[in-house]
């Protein structure tokens, strides 16, 4: 249903696909998965855009029910893929203040 946000879709969808397109050789979104992939968006490598960016866009991603493995071919189910947002939001929010 398209409401007020759906203007900003393409740019946090954009940003989940990054992280969906990050884990296409990972088979287990486990915490230590989470853990490398925050310090690595921390620290910009292989994510440039910088933590903040990707925290918001989780969030905007936590509050849409739509699918979120629609346009990337993934080996992760939906549920299993937001199950690893959810501890990656986590871990971004333990590194928190970023620089």
């Amino acid at each position: 249903m398209a409401g007020p946000e759906h203007m900003d879709n393409r740019n946090w969808k954009g940003v989940i696909n990054q992280i969906l397109y990050g884990l296409i050789f990972t088979p287990q979104l486990d915490d230590d998965t989470a853990a490398q992939m925050a310090a690595a968006m921390v620290e910009r490598r292989y994510f440039g855009d910088g933590p903040g960016v990707y925290a918001d866009a989780i969030a905007q991603a936590q509050r849409y029910d739509g699918p979120l493995t629609d346009e990337s071919e993934t080996s992760h189910s939906e549920q299993e893929f937001r199950d690893f947002l959810r501890r990656l939001a986590g871990e971004l929010d333990q590194r928190r203040p970023w620089h």
